[in-house]
């Protein structure tokens, strides 16, 4: 009787242990899809869609970030010109579409975002593969609040 329950606590134990190495092993091995390729920023192009959106009547300043093939730009309008926000939105947007073709382009006026996309901008790329995974998370969840 003994026997047998020695042998089944070695078996339960042994299963028990494979399945936990099994599942960290596959979390470790799973690659972040938004990471598979390392994220690029571009600040060439982040710098040329700040001077197309600048150049639109009633805007007063223009936050950019453009990881791999999305741009966000944040822009501020103030005063009387905020009466004609939604066309200007569409108007920047129209503009930077025809600039940035393969790009996906989003624009905002919202302020808090603008500050969040300011700050972003100012950051040097890191160069560690982690921490760009990282800054391309950030960007993504300030890409969904622009949506709405």
């Amino acid at each position: 009787m003994r026997t047998i329950l020695a042998i089944l606590a070695i078996a339960l134990v042994m299963t028990g242990c494979s399945g936990k190495n099994n599942a960290q092993t596959q979390q470790q091995n799973k690659a972040e899809p938004l990471c598979t390729p390392v994220p690029v920023r571009h600040a060439e192009w982040e710098e040329q869609a700040k001077a197309i959106a600048a150049k639109v009547d009633g805007i007063d300043e223009v936050a950019a970030v453009q990881i791999d093939n999305d741009l966000n730009l944040a822009i501020k309008v103030s005063n009387f010109n905020r009466f004609k926000l939604q066309s200007i939105e569409k108007e920047v947007a129209g503009k930077l579409k025809t600039a940035f073709p393969d790009s996906k382009v989003h624009v905002t006026s919202d302020k808090k975002l603008f500050m969040d996309l300011q700050s972003m901008s100012g950051t040097p790329w890191p160069t560690d593969v982690k921490e760009a995974c990282q800054k391309k998370k950030a960007a993504k969840e300030l890409e969904k609040k622009m949506k709405g």
